[in-house]
């Protein structure tokens, strides 16, 4: 999709999704879809689900991860309280460093689920979208 051909009021709600910062986009994420699951099978079905269809949201949610796992928040206790408290998920090792490892495997399953989306799936062709 060539950005600099949408209408000025839809190129700039894309320019604030991607400012938005990487820790609230993944926060939103794993409070949306990880806090009610029974386990990681309806993740996955969720979110396949969704990818039939559209996958921008995805993409952006990886690139989300990405970030936050290549360069992690300094304060100690960020990453364990994202997952114990947004993503209401019980880890049986609540330190960081499981903590990232959960977000790593999120950002893998996201992957697989984009992988396997079916090409009519709408999508970015890289996030943040960018005029050609």
């Amino acid at each position: 999709m060539d950005v600099s051909r949408l209408p000025e009021p839809m190129r700039k709600r894309l320019e604030e999704l991607a400012a938005k910062p990487p820790l609230e986009i993944v926060r939103s994420y794993l409070a949306s879809y990880y806090s009610d699951a029974a386990d990681l099978d309806e993740v996955r079905a969720i979110q396949q689900q969704l990818a039939q269809i559209n996958i921008r949201s995805h993409q952006e949610r990886l690139s989300a991860l990405e970030a936050v796992i290549a360069d992690p928040p300094p304060e100690p206790g960020t990453l364990s309280r994202l997952v114990a408290w947004d993503a209401n998920w019980v880890l049986d090792d609540e330190s960081d460093a499981a903590a990232l490892q959960f977000l790593r495997d999120a950002a893998q399953l996201l992957r697989e689920v984009i992988a396997t989306a079916p090409p009519t799936a709408e999508r970015w062709h890289g996030w943040p979208p960018q005029s050609r």
